[in-house]
């Protein structure tokens, strides 16, 4: 089941650069079932009127523009409970995460 966020009046910040995911056992790059794209995790601040929260968020290739400590763009943000063994988490995927000053439409001259 995938829960969407709702990601209005949250502020985003890069704490590590983007990493490519990989299987634990073979080493080998995830692919994204959906698009074909490798995936990558990027960690991040989210940060509101009532505190804050670290989240390791997946999305499918590059992300780019991402720099430590800068604001990020995260689009289609959704939580994923999961449950394997005595073990259980939440784990986070959007669809897309660009720095800020990397958005569309923004002029980078």
């Amino acid at each position: 089941m995938r829960l969407n966020i709702i990601t209005a009046g949250v502020q985003f910040l890069a704490t590590r650069l983007p990493e490519q995911r990989t299987d634990r056992d073979t080493g080998a790059v995830r692919i994204d079932k959906e698009t074909g794209l490798p995936l990558f995790q990027v960690q991040v601040a989210a940060l509101d009127s009532s505190g804050g929260e670290v989240l390791a968020v997946t999305v499918p290739g590059q992300p780019s523009g991402i720099t430590v400590g800068a604001a990020v763009s995260i689009e289609g943000l959704y939580a994923i409970p999961w449950s394997q063994g005595d073990r259980s988490g939440v784990a986070y995927r959007a669809t897309a995460i660009r720095g800020a000053d990397s958005r569309p439409g923004k002029s980078t001259d």
